[in-house]
């Protein structure tokens, strides 16, 4: 298709050329919570059965916190074969309100039984974070040496400005090539710094979804589509656009409600 024609896409049909991957678009939080959670569970049962675990990477943040209650409520979920990752972490405590680990504790792990021993946070005290969160990674995959790990799903979001994880626009993390997790600060990151994983073992995932929800989130995904569709999709300004796990045998979705999903003409 011309870059003319490109032009003349709109709503539904400009994301589900441009954004990469599946598409799914339902009316509301409860109904995209619902689908995902049904395909966790079929993952979970896949996982578990094939390689005896089933690890997932995931995001903090207020849109998420209500699929994380209810999906701890699932009563046949194989939560004994879970583990639990983080995506991406601010460096404060771990009792701090803004800290990732404490949403997902309180909405999901201190709801539902999963081992204590299968639930990872980042390190958020001393030097050398990403690293120390690296070597952890690394220990709980069986892989060959540099190879990146293999999350069986992991669940991001989408800031306004096109980050996604902790990968903020021209922040350092970006670069990161060698390691599973990094250290990020910079002028473009929204305090504090952070830990966060890169682009190596995101797009290594098995399953990764996208999770974008409201009207403030539908320029930025116009502006996505509309650059991968002439070519020039630019991951340090659009860092979402970076992940893409289906050059490596992965799916990637992405799951909007009617808010995010109204593209302006």
């Amino acid at each position: 298709m011309s870059e003319s024609s490109n032009a003349d896409l709109r709503g539904e049909e400009l994301l589900a050329r441009g954004l990469g991957g599946s598409v799914v678009i339902r009316e509301n939080a409860g109904l995209l919570f619902e689908l995902l959670e049904h395909r966790l569970s079929t993952l979970a049962e896949q996982s578990s059965a094939e390689r005896g675990s089933f690890h997932v990477a995931l995001s903090g943040g207020g849109t998420p916190k209500p699929f994380y209650e209810s999906w701890a409520k699932s009563p046949y979920f194989p939560w004994d074969a879970t583990h639990v990752w983080l995506v991406d972490e601010r460096r404060v405590p771990y009792d701090d309100e803004r800290s990732n680990w404490r949403m997902i504790c309180e909405a999901l792990c201190d709801r539902a039984p999963i081992p204590k021993d299968q639930l990872h946070p980042m390190p958020v005290e001393g030097e050398g974070l990403g690293a120390r969160y690296s070597k952890e990674i690394a220990s709980a995959f069986a892989g060959e040496p540099g190879e990146a790990p293999r999350f069986d799903f992991v669940l991001l979001g989408m800031g306004a400005d096109g980050h996604t994880a902790s990968l903020f626009p021209e922040s350092p993390a970006l670069e990161v090539a060698d390691a599973w997790a990094a250290d990020n600060d910079g002028e473009r990151v929204v305090p504090p710094p952070r830990i966060t994983l890169t682009y190596p073992v995101l797009n290594a995932a098995r399953e990764l979804v996208i999770l974008a929800m409201g009207e403030s989130k539908t320029a930025t995904l116009e502006k996505i589509a509309r650059a991968h569709l002439a070519g020039d999709a630019d991951q340090r300004e659009l860092p979402i656009c970076g992940v893409d796990p289906t050059a490596q045998g992965g799916r990637l979705s992405w799951f909007l409600d009617f808010g995010a999903a109204r593209v302006a003409d």
